[in-house]
C-alpha cells in the first residue's frame, strides 16, 4: 500500500510542472503571422489556431491567430460575409506555423535523399573494389 502512495504521489510531483507550449501571434491582413512560444497557464490543455475571412464587396480580409486555449472547439463556422476557421491540438507547439511544417518536411525529403545517395555511393564502391 505505501508503494502505491509514493508511486502516485511521485506521478503528481513530476507531471506537476507540465505546462503545454503553444505558437502565439496575431497576422493583420497581408502580413505573415510571426509565430513566438508562449507557456500556457495552469489549466490550458489546447493549442488554436484560427483563421478568420471576411469579405466586402471585392475586399477580402484575412487575420490569423495562434495561441493557448482553455476551451476549443475545431471546425468552420459560417459568417454572413466570411468563415472562421478552427483548429485545436494538444501536444507541444502542435499549431505551427505553416512555413514551420513545411521546412521541416522539405528537410527529412533532403535527409531522406542524402542517406540514399550515401547508400548507393557505398554500393557502387564496393563492387568497383571487388572488381579490382
Amino acid at each position: 500500500m505505501d508503494l502505491l502512495v509514493s508511486v502516485v504521489l511521485l506521478f503528481i510531483f513530476l507531471t506537476g510542472g507540465y505546462s503545454l507550449k503553444c505558437y502565439w501571434c496575431l497576422s493583420a491582413q497581408g502580413a505573415t503571422c510571426e509565430a513566438k512560444v508562449q507557456i500556457c497557464g495552469d489549466g490550458v490543455s489546447k493549442c488554436q489556431t484560427q483563421t478568420i475571412e471576411q469579405s466586402t464587396g471585392s475586399t477580402k480580409v484575412s487575420i490569423k491567430t495562434k495561441q493557448c486555449a482553455l476551451r476549443c472547439e475545431a471546425g468552420t463556422q459560417e459568417l454572413i460575409t466570411g468563415e472562421i476557421v478552427t483548429h485545436c491540438c494538444d501536444t507541444d507547439l502542435c499549431n505551427a506555423a505553416g512555413n514551420v511544417l513545411y521546412m521541416i518536411i522539405v528537410l527529412c525529403l533532403i535527409c531522406v535523399t542524402a542517406i540514399d545517395l550515401w547508400i548507393l555511393f557505398s554500393l557502387l564502391q564496393v563492387n568497383l573494389v571487388g572488381k579490382l
